[in-house]
């Protein structure tokens, strides 16, 4: 499950990165690349956060099943 998300966030990172580098080279705008560059900035602060919570065992979304376990 974590791998499925990190490719969703790479995903993600790619497309703002190539949108906003088509966005400069169509617009010749400098202001994109700035753009670009804070949404990656955003997007790497929240996985950071969300990864030390994990790993400081604060949320766990771990649903607890009694199908496996023997009577």
């Amino acid at each position: 499950m974590a791998d499925a998300n990190c490719s969703r966030v790479c995903l993600w990172l790619s497309w703002v990165l190539l949108l906003t580098s088509v966005g400069y080279e169509l617009t010749g705008i400098s202001g994109m690349d700035a753009v670009g560059a804070i949404i990656i900035a955003i997007f790497s602060f929240r996985e950071d956060r969300e990864s030390f919570e994990k790993a400081r065992g604060e949320t766990c979304h771990c649903e607890t099943r009694d199908d496996f376990t023997e009577k």
